[in-house]
C-alpha cells in the first residue's frame, strides 16, 4: 500500500528526518559523527543520565556491570540496566528511539511502557526513569504513528477465520506502510498509552497530550475491527489489551464487562470444540496450543505444540480480575474448570525453571528461541498468573510468576555474558533463519521488550515476596506427540516427528539443565541427536529419532493416567515406543525421574545374521569448551564406568552405559549442523555388533543438581 493512501497525523519534520536518514540529528551520536553505532559494540563515547549529566565511557560497559550486579528479583534494577544500553538510540530532537533511520513502533512502545511504569512507581533515579520522554512518546504515538483510516475508510470487522492485518484506525511505523501493521502492534501501543495516562499527573503530560491519547484510544478500541466477534484466529489477548486500554483510559468498563467476557468465553468454549468451520479446536486434547485453528488438524503448524503462541493468547487473563470487579460476569464452573486446566497445562508442559519456555513452534525457525518471543511469552504467562489470581489454575499463581520471572532475568545475565552485551542476540541457542532476525530490528525490541515486561511486572508486584518454583511435572498431548517434562534439575521433551524442521521421534528431543544449559542436542535427527540407529552395512534399517514419520515407528506409549494430562511427576514415569525393520525391532522404554531419564533398548534381531547398532550421545554448544573431543577414542573401560560429561554449553550431566555387545568401541565425532539443532557438539558414538536373538542396551543419563549460584 503507498503512503498516499494512508491518512495519519503525521509530523512533517519528523517523517521528512527519517526519510533523510536523520537519524541522530541533534543526538550524541550526531556530534560523534553521524552514524548509528554497532548494536552490542558499545562504541557511542558520551550518554546522558536522568539527571542530564554526562557519563564517560561505554554505555554498553556500564549496562553490563549493571545487569551483572542486579539481584534478579529487583526487577527495576534489570529494567536500568537494559535501558542504560538502549539510550544511545534516543534522538531528542525527534523525540523518538531511532535505529537504521526507522522510527518503529513495538520500539517506542515499548519504551514508553518503560518510562511510564517507572513513573507510576515513583522512580527518581535509574536509567528507565526518564519523565521528559513520556510526553513526546505519547504524542508520537497519537500522532506520527496514527493512522485513522484506509482510503478514507474505517476497516469492517473480520470475517472469522481470516487473517487481515492492515486496518484503521490503528498504528503503524513512521516510515512505513500498512504493510507494518499487525493486531500486536496495537495492542503495544494501547499498553503504552494506557500506562502513560496512569503517569498523566506525575510526568505533567499536557492536556493537548491527554486529549489525543483520550481519542485514539477510544477510537481504536470502539472500532468495527476490534469489536466482538473480530479477533485475529484464537488470539485473544490483542483484544484485551485494546479493551482494557480503553478502560483505563477512559474510565468506561463496557468492553471489559462486554466484549473481553465474550472473547474469553469464545476461546474456552472451543478450547476442545471446533473454532472455524473446515479447521480444529483451538487447544489439542491436551490443551497444547493449535496456531492455526482455521485449519485442519492435519496441517503443519497444527501437528506440533507452539509453546510461545500459549503463553501469549494467556496474557488475556492479566485482565480478568480487573474485569471483574468492572461488572463483568464470572467465567461459567465449566470454563473456570478449562481454565485451571489450561494454566496448568501451560505451567508444566510450555515452561522450566530456569525461566525459559520448553519450546516447540507450530512457525518452526520462525519463532523458536526468538528473543522477543520469549519476552512477549514471558510477559503473557506472568501477568496472566497476576491477574487471574481470583480464579487460580495453580496454587500459588503469583508465587510461580515471581520464580519464573526471576528466573527469566538469570537467564539474560548468562546471556548477556555470552554475547558481551545487554543488547541481546536476536535469537538464542545459535538459532538462525527467521524472517524476523536482525541485529539492528530484533535484538533492540527483544530488549526493549524485556525490559517494558520487568516494569510491568514490578508494577504487578512480582518483583517482591516470594517465589514458588514449578513442581516437578509432565504434561502430555496425544494429538501433538509431545510428553514435556520438568523437573528441578531439567527439563526434556518428546515430539513425534515433524517435517517442517526434520526433527522428532521416540527419544528426548532436547534436555536442558535448571540453568538453561543444553546437554544433549535441541532438535534435530540422526547425527546430532540423541538415539540410537541400527544398520546392516551401509542401509539403515531403524533410527528412534528419525525426524520423518516411519510406518514402522509407533507412537510414543504413556500410561493412562498421564495420558492427555498435565500433572504433577512424584516418582517415575515409563514411556515406551516400538522402531523396526523386516525381522528386526527395537522396543525404547524410557523410565523418567526427577534427576534421570533411564533408556532402555531391547532390540530382537531374527535375520540370519548381526547388524550394527550406533548408539548417539551427543553434546551441544558449539566444537569446544567441553569434555569431548572430536577425534577420541574411549577405551572399553572408559564405556563401562559411569562418566561425567561437560557439554560447550557449560551443563554437565552423567552417562552410564550398561548391556553393550562384546567388542563394543567408541568415537567422538563431529555432528553437522541442522536448522532445528544448530549448534551441536561433539557427540559419542558407540558402535557395536548385535548378534541374533535379544540384546538389551541400557543409557542412564542423570542430571546433578544445581547450587543457588550456578542456577
Amino acid at each position: 500500500m503507498s503512503p498516499s493512501r494512508l491518512v495519519r497525523h503525521a509530523s512533517p519534520a519528523l517523517v521528512a528526518a527519517v526519510a533523510a536518514g536523520l537519524a541522530w540529528a541533534g543526538s550524541a551520536g550526531a556530534q560523534d559523527g553521524g552514524t548509528t553505532p554497532p548494536v552490542g559494540t558499545g562504541t557511542t563515547p558520551t550518554t546522558t543520565t536522568p539527571g542530564g549529566g554526562a557519563v564517560t565511557g561505554s554505555p554498553s560497559q556500564t549496562a553490563e556491570g549493571q545487569l551483572q550486579a542486579a539481584d534478579p528479583g529487583d526487577l527495576w534494577a534489570a529494567a536500568d540496566a537494559l535501558a542504560t544500553a538502549l539510550d544511545r538510540y534516543w534522538n531528542p530532537a525527534l523525540g523518538a528511539y531511532v535505529v537504521d533511520g526507522s522510527v518503529r513502533v513495538r520500539l517506542n512502545a515499548e519504551m514508553l511502557l518503560l518510562h511510564s511504569y517507572a513513573a507510576v512507581a515513583g522512580r527518581r533515579s535509574g536509567a528507565a526513569a526518564r519523565p521528559d520522554r513520556v510526553e513526546p512518546l505519547t504524542r508520537l504515538l497519537t500522532t506520527d504513528m496514527y493512522l485513522a483510516t484506509l482510503d478514507g475508510q474505517l476497516t469492517p470487522a473480520v470475517q472469522e477465520g481470516r487473517t487481515v492485518t492492515a486496518h484503521a484506525p490503528g498504528f503503524t511505523d513512521v516510515n512505513g506502510t500498512a504493510s507494518s501493521m499487525h493486531h500486536a502492534l496495537d495492542a503495544v501501543a494501547m499498553r503504552a498509552l494506557a500506562t502513560s495516562w496512569r503517569a498523566r499527573d506525575a510526568v505533567r503530560l499536557s492536556a493537548g497530550t491527554r486529549a489525543l491519547v483520550q481519542d485514539r484510544v477510544a477510537a481504536v478500541a470502539r472500532s468495527p475491527f476490534w469489536r466482538m466477534p473480530s479477533r485475529l484466529l484464537n488470539q485473544v489477548n490483542w483484544n484485551a489489551d485494546v479493551y482494557a486500554a480503553d478502560a483505563t483510559v477512559n474510565g468506561d468498563a463496557t468492553l471489559l464487562q462486554q466484549d473481553y467476557a465474550q472473547q474469553l468465553g469464545w476461546f474456552l468454549q472451543h478450547s476442545r470444540s471446533t473454532a472455524y468451520p473446515g479447521g480444529t479446536s483451538n487447544l489439542a486434547q491436551g490443551l497444547g496450543f493449535r496456531y492455526a485453528p482455521h485449519r485442519p488438524a492435519s496441517n503443519a503448524a497444527n501437528q506440533v505444540d507452539t509453546s510461545e503462541y500459549a503463553s501469549i493468547a494467556f496474557g488475556a487473563l492479566a485482565y480478568y480480575d480487573q474485569a471483574v470487579a468492572a461488572g463483568m460476569p464470572a467465567l461459567s464452573t465449566t470454563d473456570q474448570r478449562r481454565l485451571r486446566n489450561w494454566t496448568r497445562r501451560i505451567a508444566f508442559g510450555d515452561w522450566s525453571n530456569a525461566g525459559i519456555l520448553n519450546w516447540d513452534s507450530g512457525k518452526g525457525i520462525q519463532r523458536l528461541q526468538l528473543t522477543q518471543y520469549w519476552a512477549l511469552a514471558l510477559r503473557g504467562f506472568a501477568a496472566g498468573l497476576a491477574g487471574s489470581a481470583g480464579t487460580p489454575g495453580l496454587a500459588n499463581q503469583a508465587g510461580t510468576a515471581r520464580a519464573l520471572v526471576r528466573q527469566a532475568v538469570r537467564r539474560y545475565q548468562r546471556r548477556a555474558v555470552q554475547a558481551g552485551s545487554v543488547i541481546l542476540p536476536a535469537a538464542d541457542y545459535g538459532f538462525t533463519g527467521s524472517n524476523l532476525v536482525s541485529d539492528s530490528f530484533d535484538g533492540l525490541t527483544g530488549t526493549a521488550r524485556f525490559a517494558a515486561v520487568l516494569a510491568e511486572l514490578a508494577d504487578r508486584g512480582l518483583g517482591s515476596g516470594t517465589g514458588t518454583p514449578l513442581p516437578d511435572a509432565t504434561a502430555h498431548d496425544a494429538d501433538l506427540g509431545r510428553l514435556a517434562v520438568e523437573t528441578e534439575r531439567y527439563q526434556a521433551a518428546i515430539v513425534r516427528p515433524w517435517s517442517p524442521l526434520t526433527t522428532g521421534g521416540l527419544e528426548p528431543s532436547r534436555i536442558l539443565d535448571a540453568a538453561g544449559r543444553p546437554l544433549t542436542s535441541m532438535g534435530g535427527r540422526g547425527t546430532g541427536s540423541l538415539g540410537l540407529e541400527l544398520r546392516r552395512g551401509s542401509s539403515v534399517l531403524v533410527d528412534t529419532q528419525p525426524g520423518k514419520t516411519r510406518k514402522a515407528q509407533s507412537a510414543l506409549t504413556v500410561p493412562r493416567a498421564f495420558r492427555n494430562a498435565s500433572r504433577a511427576l512424584s516418582g517415575t514415569l515409563t514411556v515406551k515406543g516400538r522402531d523396526g525393520a523386516s525381522d528386526l525391532t527395537v522396543d525404547v522404554a524410557h523410565r523418567i525421574s526427577r534427576g534421570s531419564i533411564r533408556t532402555t533398548y531391547t532390540i530382537r534381531n531374527r535375520r540370519s545374521g548381526t547388524v550394527t547398532a550406533l548408539l548417539r550421545i551427543p553434546t551441544y554448544g558449539g566444537t569446544s569448551g567441553g569434555s569431548l573431543e572430536v577425534g577420541e577414542r574411549p577405551s572399553s573401560s572408559w564405556l563401562r564406568g559411569t562418566r561425567t560429561i561437560v557439554a560447550p554449553s557449560g551443563g554437565r550431566f552423567s552417562l552410564r552405559l550398561k548391556g553393550l555387545p562384546r567388542g563394543a568401541r567408541a568415537a567422538v565425532v563431529r555432528a553437522a549442523a541442522q536448522r532445528g539443532n544448530p549448534q551441536p557438539g561433539p557427540q559419542l558414538r558407540v558402535t557395536a555388533t548385535v548378534p541374533r536373538g535379544t540384546t538389551r542396551i541400557e543409557r542412564l543419563i542423570s542430571i546433578p543438581r544445581l547450587s543457588g549460584t550456578d542456577r
